[in-house]
């Protein structure tokens, strides 16, 4: 198993046995801005574009070409992490700490801890559905993606959706060799380092974009993604992705994460801590099922 540690602060953004492995992991662990206490400052970058003179170039990359580019997680993994979300109407938000597992392009499952160790949240997205589960306020939150965004209000849902657990997800539109400029436009990249991708989501349309940017091990990556519903821009990421040994291949894994969400407003910041990609069956399937499930 390969870990990593990332250590630095982000600013500016059912089974009882599954419950068990899962508490055992938790134990064991414009331009976009945000503002830094009250309410978040919820502006975000123009979305990329495409000239018409870029369709089709020899910068572009096919399908096939995207998947070598994207470098998706394939194996289980856990992370410990930090999270804070800021709902953009009232002001109120959370913070917490925790773990979650992940099966990628599948399911995750995610436990925050609140003071005393107690369990502050236990948050469920696979199958297309949702469940979210607040102990102390004796309030269990269930959706999919037809659920009204008023109904999410401080719920990231599509972030762990799209960013963690389904990254480059959805049927592929486009994708090119290049960096975003401020203006949205994507501009040529002579070292090849940059790319920007278009995807089509069962709910939105994606656009996301990725800078290799190497450490003295060459392992990490800034990413950037947009979300578009009904013709709108409803959200916007700012990441670092760490890659990691993926069972004999790299592969790239959220680091920290700086989100800001137009529909429903709200702002999250999440810091990961530790990266563990794990073995086959180290994770119960039980750990990724509907925790309703008869």
């Amino acid at each position: 198993m390969r870990r990593s540690r990332v250590k630095a602060c982000v600013r500016s953004g059912a089974a009882t046995a599954a419950l068990g492995v899962l508490a055992a992991i938790v134990a064991s662990a414009g331009a976009g801005a945000l503002g830094c206490g009250g309410r978040p400052t919820l502006r975000v970058p123009p979305s990329p574009r495409l000239a018409g003179s870029q369709v089709g170039d020899a910068a572009s990359l096919s399908s096939d070409a995207l998947a070598g580019y994207a470098r998706r997680p394939r194996h289980d993994y856990r992370q410990t992490i930090s999270i804070s979300v800021v709902e953009g109407v009232s002001g109120r938000g959370f913070e917490g700490r925790g773990a979650l597992v992940v099966r990628p392009s599948r399911a995750m499952r995610m436990i925050l801890l609140g003071p005393g160790g107690a369990t502050a949240m236990d948050t469920w997205i696979g199958d297309g559905r949702f469940r979210v589960e607040i102990p102390a306020l004796s309030r269990v939150s269930r959706g999919d993606a037809s659920t009204p965004s008023a109904q999410l209000r401080g719920l990231p849902i599509a972030l762990l959706w799209r960013w963690v657990v389904d990254p480059f997800g959805g049927a592929f539109v486009a994708a090119r060799l290049g960096r975003v400029a401020s203006d949205g436009a994507i501009v040529d990249d002579p070292t090849r380092a940059g790319f920007v991708a278009f995807t089509r989501l069962p709910s939105a349309f994606e656009v996301r974009a990725r800078v290799r940017t190497p450490d003295a091990l060459g392992l990490e990556a800034r990413g950037e993604g947009w979300w578009i519903e009904r013709g709108a821009l409803v959200g916007h990421v700012v990441a670092e992705e760490r890659a990691l040994d993926d069972g004999g291949r790299l592969a790239d894994f959220p680091a920290r994460i700086e989100y800001v969400s137009l529909d429903p407003p709200m702002s999250v910041r999440v810091q990961v801590e530790e990266t563990t990609v794990l073995p086959p069956g180290a994770v119960p399937d039980a750990a990724f099922e509907d925790p309703d499930r008869p």
